[in-house]
Formats: C-alpha cells, structure tokens, sequence
C-alpha cells in the first residue's frame, strides 16, 4: 500500500520534520488513499456504463442505417432496372425518335439516386469503423 520510510524520508527531505510510523498524518494519507480509491472505482463504473449506453446506441444507429441503406439499394435497383429497360428500347429507336426522346428527358435523376446510395455507404462505413475502433481498445 504505502511505502512509510520513504514517505517519512521524503517529507523529513523537503520540510525539515521528522515523522514516525504511528504518526496521526499517516491515518489521514491512508484515509485519503482509501476516499480517492473510492472515488475512482465509482468514475470507473459511471464510464463503463456510459461506453455500455454508446455501443448500445451504435448498434441502434448502425441497425437504422443499415435497413435504410438496404432500403435505398433496393428502390435504386428497381429503378435501375427500369431506366435500363428505357434505354433498350431508346436503342431500338431510330435516330429522329431518339434525338426527340433526349431533349425531353436528362439523366440527373439517376445520378442523385446513386449519389445517396454513395453518401448512405459512406455513413455506414464510418459507423462501422467507429464500432472496430472502439472493439480494438477493449
């Protein structure tokens, strides 16, 4: 627990004053000692319990964004499908009806959709690599 010689050699060194084993200033380090113990066992327990609360909202975080990425990937996929089956039969027109076709329609609306499956990716990598992150230092 304490080293009392070298306490008492260390305060005889730098205050000039001689203590002995029995001396009451010893019950005070020791009681000292002990509330300090205390106290960081109690800090310990709050900040396990608060890492406990944070993986458990993680997990949350990463169940939502995964069903909403899956979610997103499917409706992109159909509507893939779809804007590829456009483009067949845009290819079996002929060029008149094709040059008509283009003026009237643009391809932004399938670029934003990938962009937010892009952007929903980059969320879930991240949250993924928070939760390795937090795994390894356990």
């Amino acid at each position: 627990m304490l080293d009392v010689k070298r306490l008492i050699g260390e305060v005889a060194a730098k205050n000039g004053i001689r203590l002995e084993p029995d001396d009451p200033a010893f019950a005070l380090v020791t009681l000292n000692q002990l509330v300090l113990e205390e106290t960081v066992n109690r800090l310990n327990e709050h900040v396990s319990l608060l890492l406990e609360q944070f993986t458990a909202s993680l997990s949350k975080v990463e169940q939502r964004a995964g069903a909403l990425l899956a979610q997103q990937v499917k409706s992109s996929r159909t509507e893939l499908r779809t804007e590829l089956e456009t483009l067949f039969e845009f290819a079996r027109k002929t060029p008149r009806e094709q040059s008509s076709q283009l003026s009237q329609t643009t391809g932004r609306s399938l670029m934003y959709k990938w962009m937010a499956v892009g952007g929903m990716s980059g969320i879930l990598l991240f949250i993924s690599g928070i939760r390795v992150g937090m795994m390894l230092d356990h």
